[in-house]
């Protein structure tokens, strides 16, 4: 699908994609999602331009994801989506600077590409050239990824609250509380590698084009923005480091409580096969049923037995509570 923003006295509107390949005047962003060949051979016919496909966007190499051609940059990021979803996952999205028109190219649909297109129709300055419109969604997309990171360490600090500080009048099994906690934990650092990824994509397409900036001298205006988000970006980074530490804090934290209680549990068991032990012993010896046994014919034998047993078990017990082993 091809949408394609054109900006003219002052109004920002979409149109459809002309069927003659003569893009009308004023069009600064072409937003190509999920596009057919031919879709894709009409834009670059249209601008002169070479899209990467698919399997180029996905190219972990810097070379191959950022690069210059002529007079238009092609620069691809890592962009984090359905992160609300059971299966969040990331896209490669590449932006194809052209002169005077941007051009997106993505087979997914982040969370920016739905609020910006938004709010430029409704302040159509956000989108008066290609450039302001390139600007305009890495912000939108800074700005996602600071809520997700906030909503990410909102998480941590339920399942922080969950681990260590016990919640009155509510009763439920350690085991299952801690197993909750290590499956909320693993969904929030899944989360946190994957913006981390995309924070690398996205400063290193910052630094690339502040160089571009500089080069063709553009407005103060522009420069100072990607500045911005550029500090944006490090501080969302290294927030997410701290994330990421904290992540593996709880998790050992919890692993450690979970090895807790099965070393009580073994105890447990431990203590009471001791306890059992001299009793079981006692009534092995005299359930041997030999008849040289001194005891067998005792009027008051068994009542001692049963007696011995009893005490035999008793005392280990009342030892093992004394020593603080219960």
């Amino acid at each position: 699908m091809i949408t394609v923003y054109v900006h003219a006295d002052g109004n920002l509107r979409r149109a459809d994609f002309p069927a003659d390949g003569h893009l009308p005047p004023g069009t600064v962003w072409i937003d190509l999602l999920t596009p057919t060949p031919e879709e894709e051979r009409a834009v670059e016919r249209a601008l002169s331009i070479d899209a990467p496909t698919r399997e180029e966007m996905q190219e972990i190499e810097f070379s191959s994801r950022i690069y210059r051609e002529g007079n238009v940059s092609y620069m691809t990021v890592t962009v984090l989506y359905g992160s609300e979803g059971p299966r969040p996952d990331t896209t490669a999205v590449t932006f194809i600077r052209a002169p005077q028109t941007l051009v997106t190219l993505r087979y997914a649909e982040p969370n920016a590409f739905r609020s910006f297109p938004g709010r430029a129709l409704r302040q159509p300055a956000l989108c008066a050239t290609g450039d302001a419109a390139l600007l305009g969604l890495l912000d939108a997309i800074v700005d996602r990824a600071a809520d997700i990171l906030e909503k990410l360490g909102t998480d941590q600090d339920a399942v922080s609250k969950g681990i260590f500080a016990a919640e009155p009048g509510v009763k439920r099994p350690a085991g299952v509380l801690l197993e909750m906690a290590v499956r909320q934990l693993g969904r929030v650092e899944d989360l946190n590698t994957r913006m981390r990824d995309s924070l690398l994509s996205l400063g290193r397409v910052l630094i690339f084009l502040t160089q571009e900036l500089l080069e063709q001298r553009s407005s103060e205006e522009a420069l100072q923005r990607v500045k911005t988000l550029s500090r944006d970006t490090q501080s969302l980074a290294e927030h997410a480091a701290f994330l990421a530490q904290k992540s593996n804090f709880l998790l050992d934290a919890t692993l450690g409580l979970i090895n807790i209680e099965q070393t009580t549990i073994i105890k447990i068991f431990s203590v009471a096969a001791t306890v059992f032990l001299p009793p079981t012993l006692i009534a092995s010896i005299y359930g041997m049923n030999f008849g040289t046994m001194p005891e067998l014919h005792w009027p008051f034998g068994y009542p001692i037995a049963l007696a011995m047993m009893v005490l035999s078990a008793v005392l280990p017990y009342f030892y093992f509570r004394r020593r603080g082993w219960l």
